[in-house]
């Protein structure tokens, strides 16, 4: 198993982790017609992808109250996108 990296620590990938993870979870509850080719473990992949990307992005960021729009507007451009990911 490869070892994982957290450019901004353990606890910013884990809050970055579940906002991905709750807004993928709306999304799909609010667009059943969207069929993900691999199920959940296609799921669990681009949520852990797209916290390592956020992570990437924005690393050593020193937030000040803009995290939750900053993660949204993230989260609406690849939720947009997601039926050209699967």
């Amino acid at each position: 198993m490869k070892e994982k990296h957290f450019p901004n620590g353990f606890a910013s990938w884990q809050e970055t982790h579940y906002e991905v993870v709750s807004a993928m979870t709306f999304y799909l509850h609010n667009h059943p017609e969207i069929v993900i080719d691999g199920g959940v473990g296609r799921l669990y992949e681009l949520a852990e992808e797209w916290t390592d990307t956020f992570e990437r992005l924005h690393k050593d960021e020193d937030w000040d109250g803009e995290f939750l729009e900053t993660i949204d507007t993230y989260m609406s451009e690849r939720l947009n996108n997601l039926k050209d990911e699967m």
